[in-house]
């Protein structure tokens, strides 16, 4: 038969357990920013980590654009996305992720989530 004073340790111990699970550390997903500009993305491959941001900025003076992915890993579309906005997307699939502009098909983009 469990006492009282079992029934306060096996507290305790729960206590400090909820205690370090408080105290340990989370890796946090990071952001990171690829611009269109001059029809074109700033670069051909990026890679991030399951979980991270991308985040789409369109910095074209009077060019719009329509990204978005292809396939069904990680798939989203912007639509139509004007000069000085931003879009971001949550990458949590781990794989290769294709990314274009339906507008330009000449930008291409590959996504590289570890």
């Amino acid at each position: 038969m469990k006492t009282q004073n079992d029934f306060k340790q096996t507290m305790m111990m729960m206590a400090l357990g909820a205690m370090v699970m408080v105290g340990t550390s989370v890796a946090s997903a990071a952001d990171h920013t690829v611009v269109q500009k001059d029809k074109q993305f700033s670069t051909k491959t990026i890679k991030v980590k399951a979980g991270d941001r991308v985040v789409f900025k369109n910095e074209e003076k009077a060019i719009a654009h329509n990204v978005y992915s292809l396939g069904p890993k990680n798939a989203f579309e912007l639509k139509i996305q004007q000069p000085g906005n931003s879009s971001a997307i949550d990458f949590k699939d781990k794989g290769v992720t294709e990314v274009e502009c339906a507008i330009h098909p000449t930008m291409k983009i590959k996504v590289e989530v570890e």
